[in-house]
């Protein structure tokens, strides 16, 4: 059969009834559904396979709404967010296939409905923001949406226009020096964490789209908005409107649900902004992020050097630009950041604070990248990395120039240092050589290549990697459910050889097909 144009596949009886799975009303709807919309159809049938290894038993079946109950259900979400005045959304993988980012821990994989339409990209710096996340800025510019988590690392949101200060990358970034992405088995930036549980209490709708929520810290976040929700003495018209939950396949908290959509979020999110009345406000596809810094912060035309209103020594904000307008220069403390290839910097937070990079250069789009050499290991104390590279985005100097750091009164990712500051750290640390060099000798090396979805970009293999003999653990890791992006950073942090890297990954994915 077909549904929404697509091959309907009931490869057994359990799919075409759901009884195993979808048996309450709560799971198909949601608390607020109506009672006499059908059942969702099951479109992909994984038999006994889970959605995840770890942390849940849900099954990796995918299901769609009828496509008539499936606009009475955006209806009816348009009116929820309508009533609600501090709307928030708790994003994960499914929202950025469609632009050609694997979801390393599905088990759906190529038979998935959305594998069809995912484009395939050589390198993350590349691929481009979703229907959906211009669909979420589209909302944030209306007034709707107020917060967005995102446990994504791929900076898509930024691309498609939304602002970086009200946008908390709780897992970590590819494009902030300050917050590389955290490994599964890393810790969390404690101001990123106190401001998600800010936003947990603030919140009055959690929107969560494209995400699984099998057993993340962050998941507190629509687990509290599902309680809020029941707990009042008349949940369907109390202030709270709960959790609302987009996605393919099933999660834990589906029967704690105000609204159970079972859509492509990228179908459904198009439907929403047409219900919202600010279809015509959404960028296109085809936009790109224009840089803009405050006026007045440039130093000079081209120079790459900006005024931010932070301090020199440890990056905190020192003005009271916040607000996004013109820098106050005259008001207040200001330092200088000097992107210029060789230029240095201090990092001011994140796994990597204290430590001193050097500026390499500028990619097509703008980014800087920056190199750090002879590091400590956050995770081995006494060790020390081989050199590796992370990349800034070039939305992180329009928000530091406007006084904006990683979260409400937070630092900038660095501050500005000199060549004698490199050097005397790089000597205390044991007279490794700190960086490139002299200004003008920090052309991009072409045979350097980033590490496989990593922020962090490997060096040559001949940049002394420590070798690793025995990858059962890896494997072990595998066997758990661990994403494969994060088996990689831990390879990467653990010294393994680039090559090694890709050889292990090939293997597990050749074990896969």
């Amino acid at each position: 059969s077909t549904h929404f144009g697509l091959s309907v596949s009931h490869g057994s009886s359990r799919a075409g009834t759901m009884a195993d799975e979808l048996d309450t009303h709560e799971k198909r709807h949601g608390i607020l559904g109506s009672k006499e919309w059908p059942c969702p159809v099951c479109v992909t049938d994984m038999g006994n396979v889970q959605a995840r290894l770890t942390f849940t038993d849900v099954k990796a079946h995918e299901y769609l709404d009828t496509e008539e109950v499936l606009h009475e259900k955006i209806t009816l979400l348009a009116a929820m967010i309508r009533d609600s005045n501090e709307m928030i959304t708790y994003t994960g993988a499914g929202i950025s296939v469609a632009a050609g980012i694997d979801d390393y821990a599905t088990k759906v994989k190529d038979v998935s409905i959305a594998a069809a339409e995912m484009p395939r990209v050589k390198d993350w710096k590349d691929a481009r923001p979703t229907l959906t996340h211009r669909v979420l800025t589209g909302m944030y510019e209306a007034g709707y949406l107020k917060h967005w988590i995102q446990q994504n690392h791929d900076s898509l949101p930024q691309k498609a226009g939304y602002p970086q200060s009200c946008l908390n990358e709780i897992h970590g970034s590819l494009h902030d020096p300050g917050n590389p992405v955290v490994p599964y088995e890393g810790s969390l930036r404690d101001d990123l964490y106190a401001w998600l549980h800010h936003w947990q209490e603030r919140n009055d709708l959690c929107l969560a789209l494209g995400t699984s929520m099998s057993g993340f810290n962050c998941d507190s976040v629509p687990e509290a908005a599902a309680q809020k929700f029941l707990q009042q003495p008349d949940a369907v018209n109390g202030m709270h409107k709960g959790l609302v939950i987009v996605n393919l396949q099933r999660t834990p908290y589906d029967e704690v649900s105000s609204l159970r959509i079972y859509a492509k979020v990228d179908t459904a999110m198009p439907l929403l902004a047409e219900a919202l009345g600010i279809a015509d406000t959404v960028r296109p596809m085809d936009h790109a992020h224009v840089f803009s810094p405050t006026e007045g912060s440039v130093v000079e035309a081209g120079s790459d050097m900006f005024i931010v209103p932070f301090s020199s020594e440890a990056g905190e904000h020192q003005g009271s630009s916040a607000s996004g307008g013109k820098a106050d220069t005259a008001q207040t403390s200001n330092t200088v950041w000097d992107l210029r290839p060789g230029s240095w910097v201090k990092l001011t937070g994140g796994p990597y604070e204290g430590e001193f990079g050097q500026v390499v250069g500028k990619n097509a789009a703008g980014h800087w990248r920056l190199r750090f050499s002879n590091c400590e290991h956050p995770s081995f104390p006494g060790a020390r990395m081989k050199p590796f590279s992370l990349w800034l985005g070039n939305w992180w100097v329009e928000e530091a120039t406007r006084g904006k750091g990683i979260c409400p009164g937070g630092k900038i990712p660095f501050v500005a240092a000199t060549p004698a500051e490199a050097e005397a750290a790089a000597a205390a640390a044991g007279g490794g050589q700190p960086g490139l060099g002299k200004r003008g000798g920090a052309e991009e090396d072409p045979g350097r290549a980033n590490c496989m979805g990593s922020s962090a970009a490997e060096e040559p293999a001949d940049c002394a990697a420590r070798p690793v003999n025995d990858l059962a653990k890896y494997e072990k890791m595998m066997e758990m459910g661990m994403p494969m992006g994060a088996i990689e950073q831990r390879m990467m942090k653990d010294g393994v050889a680039g090559g090694e890297i890709a050889a292990f990954s090939k293997s597990v994915s050749a074990s896969a097909a």
